[in-house]
């Protein structure tokens, strides 16, 4: 914790960075703690990242956010990996120790978190179609295989990457348990959850674009869409129509960010000002907000 007088120092990095809700949740969360502090963001170039990252250690920063496209590269950087990091390959939040990073994931942990607070669901047993094959995919997925669920597929336009995904994470997860598909075989028939960890349906340029056919989205599933820009994806409104259980990605968002700023900090702000602060940020570039 800080002195009287002294203020912490936290970051995210990206590129670019200029759309990041972060510094506003995580500077709710200091205002909550009762911590003085800055939280910044910097948009990096992928060949400044680690000039920056050494900045940031002479500078006396103490935690770090890491996203696109520096996940990697911060893995690769880390002193320390701590499992949820080692395993899915890729680092979110780093902290700093002594002379070096701490790196940690927290998007799987933060995922399921908002899963149980919001719907009651845990992994446990769970049938999952996951649909991409990216940093986020793979944290999630590492997370529903640790949780206890009993099979996730993996469906990718690019089958090679899906499988580089299961060739990753099945020597921590058993055989069996794991396997790829291309997205053109999707079949939801089987599966308990449909996950999206695609960008489709984004505010921007993917905007109004489903992730997979709609007739894959079923009334007997529960849809996660871990985009949460706009609020109501595509795919989710597909998922309230037919009535599925629905789980969108604002809970994740935030849950991510208050496992990372634990890490920091050894204490919880909570999530109610988190929440709020990221919901004021959206009802401002979105438009009216409901919640």
């Amino acid at each position: 914790m800080t002195q009287p007088g002294e203020a912490t120092l936290l970051a995210v990095l990206g590129h670019p960075v200029g759309h990041s809700l972060s510094p506003a949740m995580q500077q709710a969360a200091l205002f909550a703690a009762g911590i003085e502090g800055l939280y910044l963001a910097f948009d990096v170039a992928p060949e400044r990242f680690s000039a920056v990252l050494d900045a940031a250690a002479t500078l006396g920063f103490r935690g770090l956010n890491v996203t696109i496209p520096h996940k990697q590269s911060a893995w690769a950087a880390a002193g320390q990996l701590l499992p949820a990091a080692e395993r899915s390959g890729a680092v979110n939040t780093l902290v700093r120790d002594g002379d070096r990073w701490i790196g940690d994931n927290t998007d799987g942990a933060g995922w399921l978190d908002s899963l149980q607070e919001e719907l009651g669901v845990t992994p446990q047993g769970l049938s999952v179609a996951l649909l991409g094959a990216g940093g986020a995919a793979r944290a999630l997925a590492d997370a529903l295989l640790g949780g206890g669920c009993e099979r996730v597929v993996v469906y990718n336009r690019d089958p090679v990457r899906a499988q580089a995904l299961c060739d990753a994470l099945s020597p921590h997860h058993g055989d069996g348990r794991l396997r790829s598909a291309p997205l053109e075989k999707l079949d939801t028939r089987s599966a308990d959850l449909l996950l999206n960890t695609t960008p489709l349906g984004m505010r921007g340029r993917w905007a109004g674009m489903m992730p997979c056919a709609t007739d894959q989205v079923r009334p007997h599933l529960i849809v996660s869409d871990i985009v949460y820009r706009p609020l109501t994806t595509p795919l989710l409104e597909a998922a309230a129509l037919c009535g599925a259980r629905v789980h969108g990605g604002l809970g994740m968002f935030v849950h991510q960010g208050a496992r990372a700023f634990e890490r920091w900090f050894g204490v919880s702000a909570g999530t109610g000002p988190m929440r709020a602060a990221v919901l004021a940020e959206l009802s401002v570039d979105d438009g009216p907000v409901e919640g």
